[in-house]
């Protein structure tokens, strides 16, 4: 009976240990996960500048392209 007893407090421990070392898994995930969400979000915000930037180019090249045609006009 003793036996079977520390064979079960042997694999309670073992449990244990596997659920701690899961938890510290998973928040290493969640750190990981956490940089990543800012590194995309730091891209798409480059890229909504970029984005509004070219926007602004079209813009006024559309302006300069209607002056000339005026002009020619």
């Amino acid at each position: 009976m003793d036996e079977r007893m520390e064979r079960m407090e042997g694999m309670l421990s073992q449990l244990n240990s596997s659920v701690c070392n899961l938890n510290e898994m998973v928040g290493n995930i969640k750190i990981e996960n956490e940089q990543r969400h800012k590194e995309l979000l730091a891209k798409l915000k480059n890229l909504e500048l970029d984005q509004e930037y070219i926007w602004e180019k079209a813009v006024r090249n559309e302006r300069e392209i209607a002056r000339i045609v005026k002009q020619r006009s």
